[in-house]
C-alpha cells in the first residue's frame, strides 16, 4: 500500500509534503524520464550559463557521462568573483542535484542530475526513488538511498510535536521501540506550515499516481496520506485506490512508460469541496480497518504499550476519540482563559475605582477656583475682541494704501506718456524749424 503502518495508523509522504521541505513547487508537466541518447551540448551550455567549448572540452562520456565536481567548483568560484550570480547559483545547483540529491559516481554529476535539473520538477522524481528504494529494498550501496532515507527521516520528524515521546522516554527502549510505541494522538497532523489546498490524486488513466524515478518507476496512493494533510479519514479506502498499478525497473516496460508520460500531461487535483474539511481526524471503521490490517499482517514487532498517556476509549461510531480528546483540550482552556479574564475585570475595576476617585478631587479643586478664574477670562476675551477690531481697522487701511498706490501709478503712467508725446512734438518742430 506504499505507506507506513503503526499501531492504529499510517503514514506515507507526499508530493505535497515534500515541495514544502525542500520549497520547490510541482509543475503539472512530465517530470524527468530518461537522459536522451544524444547529449545537446547547446542546451547543457545554455542551462549552467558556459560556453559550447567549455561543455564539450569537460564533458566526460568514459562510462558515465558528465561533469567532475572539480570542474563544476572552479567554475562556480569564477563566476562569485566576477559578481556573475545567475551562473553561479546554477553552477551551485546542478552540484547540489549530483552530489546530494541524486549521486551515482563519487565526486562526479552525471548526466541524469543534469538533465533532471534542466527539467526544473525535482520533487515527482525525488518521491519516486524514495518509494522505488523503500519498496525493493534496495541493497546497492548509493548516495541516492542515503538522501532519500534523510528525506524520509526529516519528513517522519516534522509530524512529530517539538516536546513529545522522546522528551519523556524510558531510556531503555531502543529507537525502534520508541517509534513503534507512538499513537495517533502523538502526531501533530495539521501543522500551520502544511496549508495544502490541492492535492494531486492522479494522473490521466490512473487512479493514483505514478512515479518516475531515476532507477524505476513505481506509483503511490494518495488517499493513505489525507490526514497529513489535514483532512478527515471517514471509512477505509476503496480497493483500487490503494492498488499497486505502477511498479517495474527503468527500460523494463517501455509502453507503460509512454503511457505514464501521456498520464502526466492529465494531472487530476482535488480541493476541499471533494475530501471535505480539514479536521486530521480518522473516524472509528477507519481506525478498526488499520487496527485489523496490523494484525493480519503480523507486521514485524511487538505490540509496545503507548509510552503517553492516552485519552479515554470511547466506543462509538459518532463520537471519535480525536473529538472527545479536543473537546477535553478546549475545555480545560477556556477554564484558564476565564480564569485570566475573572483576573483582568478585578483589575479594570480597581483602576475604574481610582481614576473615579481622582476625578472627585479634580472637580472640587476646580469648583473653588472657577470664582477666581472667571473675571481674568472675560477681560481676556474682552481684549481680544478689541485686538481683532484692530486688526480690521489695519486690514481696512491696508487695503485704502493699496488703492491709492495704484491710483497713483496709473497716474504717473499717464505723465510719462504725455511726457513722451510732448518731448516727440518738439522734436518734430526743431526738424521743421
Amino acid at each position: 500500500m506504499r505507506c507506513f503502518k503503526f499501531q492504529d495508523y499510517q503514514l506515507a509522504p507526499t508530493l505535497e509534503e515534500y515541495s514544502i521541505i525542500l520549497n520547490l513547487k510541482i509543475k503539472e508537466e512530465v517530470p524527468f524520464i530518461d537522459v536522451p541518447k544524444e547529449v545537446s551540448f547547446k542546451s547543457i551550455a545554455a542551462a549552467l550559463y558556459l560556453s559550447i567549448k567549455e561543455v564539450s572540452d569537460n564533458w566526460k562520456s568514459s562510462g558515465v557521462s558528465g561533469f567532475s565536481l572539480k570542474f563544476l567548483v572552479r567554475k562556480a568560484k569564477e563566476e562569485f568573483e566576477k559578481d556573475n550570480w545567475n551562473a553561479y547559483n546554477a553552477l551551485l545547483a546542478v552540484a547540489i542535484y549530483g552530489i546530494v540529491m541524486f549521486p551515482n559516481v563519487p565526486n562526479f554529476v552525471d548526466s541524469a542530475a543534469i538533465h533532471i535539473f534542466m527539467g526544473k520538477n525535482l520533487v515527482p522524481t525525488l518521491l519516486a526513488d524514495t518509494y522505488y528504494a523503500v519498496h525493493s529494498r534496495y541493497e546497492k550501496s548509493g548516495g541516492a538511498i542515503t538522501c532519500c532515507l534523510q528525506l524520509l527521516f526529516i519528513w517522519f520528524l516534522s509530524l512529530l510535536p517539538s516536546k513529545g515521546p522522546f522528551v519523556k522516554t524510558r531510556e531503555t527502549l531502543k529507537w525502534t521501540q520508541r517509534i513503534m510505541s507512538l499513537t495517533s494522538y502523538d502526531i501533530q497532523w495539521q501543522k500551520h506550515r502544511i496549508n495544502v489546498s490541492e492535492v494531486i490524486v492522479g494522473c490521466g488513466e490512473f487512479d493514483n499516481v505514478p512515479l518516475v524515478g531515476t532507477r524505476g518507476c513505481i506509483n503511490y496512493n494518495h488517499v493513505v496520506s489525507l490526514r497529513q494533510l489535514g483532512y478527515t479519514l471517514n471509512d477505509k479506502p476503496a480497493d483500487y485506490l490503494v492498488a499497486e498499478t505502477v511498479y517495474f525497473e527503468k527500460g523494463s516496460d517501455p509502453e507503460k512508460l509512454k503511457r505514464i508520460i501521456v498520464a502526466w500531461k492529465k494531472v487530476r487535483k482535488h480541493c476541499g469541496a471533494h475530501l471535505g474539511k480539514k479536521e486530521s481526524l480518522a473516524l472509528t471503521p477507519y481506525v478498526k480497518w488499520i487496527e485489523k490490517r496490523v494484525g493480519k499482517l503480523l507486521l514485524p514487532y511487538d505490540r509496545v504499550a503507548p509510552l503517553q498517556k492516552q485519552p479515554p476509549l470511547i466506543l462509538s461510531e459518532f463520537v471519535p476519540t480525536e473529538l472527545y480528546k479536543n473537546a477535553l483540550v478546549t475545555n480545560y482552556r477556556l477554564h484558564e482563559r476565564e480564569q485570566e479574564t475573572n483576573l483582568k475585570f478585578f483589575e479594570e475595576r480597581d483602576a475604574k475605582m481610582r481614576l473615579m476617585h481622582q476625578l472627585k478631587q479634580v472637580e472640587g479643586a476646580s469648583s473653588s477656583q472657577a470664582s477666581v478664574q472667571r473675571r481674568p477670562y472675560e477681560l481676556l476675551k474682552k481684549d481680544l475682541r478689541c485686538k481683532q477690531q484692530e486688526c480690521l481697522q489695519l486690514q481696512r487701511s491696508e487695503n485704502s494704501l493699496k488703492r491709492q498706490k495704484r491710483d497713483s501709478d496709473k497716474q504717473l503712467a499717464e505723465e510719462k506718456a504725455k511726457s513722451a508725446r510732448l518731448e516727440e512734438e518738439l522734436a518734430r518742430l526743431r526738424a521743421q524749424r
